[in-house]
């Protein structure tokens, strides 16, 4: 099992490409620590694991919360005896005017955005730091990459995950820790559905392409949308030794929409 011993934090866990990666570690032999805000969500995706015989611990925290990430990673390593790896996965997701839209939106996006990939890899390097190194992979996005109406506030926070993930690569690496980011495309998840039917609404059309299955870009296997399953094969990858000399990049996982 590629994470056996190990103990991670896989934020978002409630639904889409956190619950997948929660229970594919959780398979893959890691005592696992899901969070979110959405308690009925979050519960039912760790019972689910559990039930199927995984070491799985749900703490409701916000990610853009300082105090919740401190209750967190105290949780993972007084109770459970380490922090070893990371997924900080969730984000929030509205469509942005950028001349009429009031800047309170642009702030909470960032905080939750941005602000809470920054905590989860503040309190996580500094546990792998003193355990002798660790792992961390945060969620990019494919609207990090190219321009799309509308997306330049949740554009602008996926990209900064980048840049923050380069740079702390750089920085403590040389004492064990690795992160990297991943850019996910059309996956299929409630997020991707709820933002193109909110889409399809401004548009006035009653069929938006994301939830027709066709997808908007891919063109892996005739445009079909990517599964949260596939997003947690390349998270779960890049957190094992199995990708041990892999630190600082951003990995598209979006069907060769970025091709």
């Amino acid at each position: 099992m590629l994470l056996e011993g190990k103990v991670g934090i896989v934020t978002g866990v409630g639904m889409g490409m956190g619950e997948a990666v929660a229970r594919r570690w959780a398979r893959e032999g890691a005592r696992v620590i899901g969070t979110d805000v959405n308690d009925e969500a979050g519960h039912a995706a760790i019972e689910a694991i559990t039930a199927a015989g995984g070491d799985a611990h749900y703490i409701h925290a916000d990610s853009s919360s300082e105090d919740d990430w401190r209750a967190v990673s105290a949780y993972a390593i007084n109770e459970l005896g380490g922090l070893h790896v990371l997924h900080n996965n969730a984000a929030i997701h509205f469509w942005f005017d950028s001349l009429e839209d009031p800047m309170e939106k642009w702030d909470q996006m960032m905080d939750v955005n941005l602000r809470g990939v920054l905590l989860g890899c503040r309190y996580a390097i500094r546990h792998m730091i003193t355990a002798g190194g660790g792992a961390i992979v945060n969620t990019s996005s494919v609207s990090a990459l190219h321009g799309v109406p509308l997306q330049g506030l949740y554009g602008s926070t996926k990209a900064g995950v980048i840049n923050l993930t380069r740079s702390l690569a750089r920085a403590y690496g040389p004492q064990g820790v690795r992160v990297n980011a991943i850019c996910p495309g059309t996956i299929d998840t409630p997020m991707l559905h709820t933002a193109a039917a909110e889409a399809a609404e401004m548009r006035g059309d009653d069929d938006p392409p994301a939830a027709r299955g066709g997808g908007v870009g891919p063109t892996l296997d005739g445009g079909r949308l990517g599964s949260p399953d596939e997003i947690a094969s390349a998270v779960t990858f890049l957190v094992s030794d199995e990708a041990s000399y892999i630190s600082g990049v951003w990995l598209p996982v979006d069907g060769a929409m970025m091709a």
